[in-house]
Formats: structure tokens, sequence, C-alpha cells
């Protein structure tokens, strides 16, 4: 369905395109920094509306650079699956040691008595 209607709509702007050139055909002189052209009308505002599209094209592909690459950074990222199963581990790890604290002081504390280094004499 979207590709009929964009065939559609195509198909009417070019209808209008063709209207629109036939329209204008008479010659204009268009004056440049190096001299002066003479050329049709509607060849002169293709010409200027392909220069606005080559300029809107290029403010869009450097924005699609920048997308691009916090789309890689963001990818790059764990996922919500890896980060619940690092928390799971963390939470695991953290009543693990609370658990062999608990069994350490629970310990009798040994006193031990620094040894002598023996000398042989």
């Amino acid at each position: 369905m979207k590709k009929q209607s964009t065939m559609i709509v195509s198909i009417i702007l070019l209808i209008i395109f063709v209207i629109f050139a036939l329209l204008n055909t008479t010659a204009v002189e268009v004056n440049l920094l190096f001299g002066k052209v003479k050329m049709p009308l509607v060849l002169l505002i293709l010409v200027c509306m392909l220069i606005g599209a080559l300029i809107i094209y290029l403010f869009s592909f450097s924005n699609h650079l920048k997308v691009s690459k916090e789309l890689k950074a963001l990818q790059s990222q764990p996922g919500k699956a890896a980060v619940d199963k690092l928390k799971k581990d963390v939470k695991k790890l953290q009543g693990e040691n609370q658990r062999l604290k608990k069994e350490l002081s629970m310990q009798p504390k040994q006193e031990t008595q620094p040894t002598q280094p023996t000398v042989n004499k």
C-alpha cells in the first residue's frame, strides 16, 4: 500500500512539474560573478532546486553520521538481560560475603605467638 501511494504522489508531482516547465520556457539572463548566462527559466529553477537538495543532503548526511556513531556506542553497552544477570551475581556475592563474615566472627579467636627465629650457634 505504501509503495502504491508513493507511486501515485510521484506521478502527480511529475505532472505538475511538466505543466510548470511548459509554462516557464522563456529565457532569462542570470548575472554570475564571472559573467552572464542566458537559460530557460525552468532550467534555472531546476538547477536551484538541485543545489538546495544537495545542501540538504549534506546536512542530513552529517546528522546521519552523528546518529550512527551514537547508535554504535549504545550497541556496545550491555543489554538489559546482561545487566540483570550481573545484578543477581552481585547480590549473590554480597550474600556470600555476609555469610562468611558471620562465620568468621563465630570462630574463636586464636592467639598466635610470634615465632622467634632460631639461631644456630
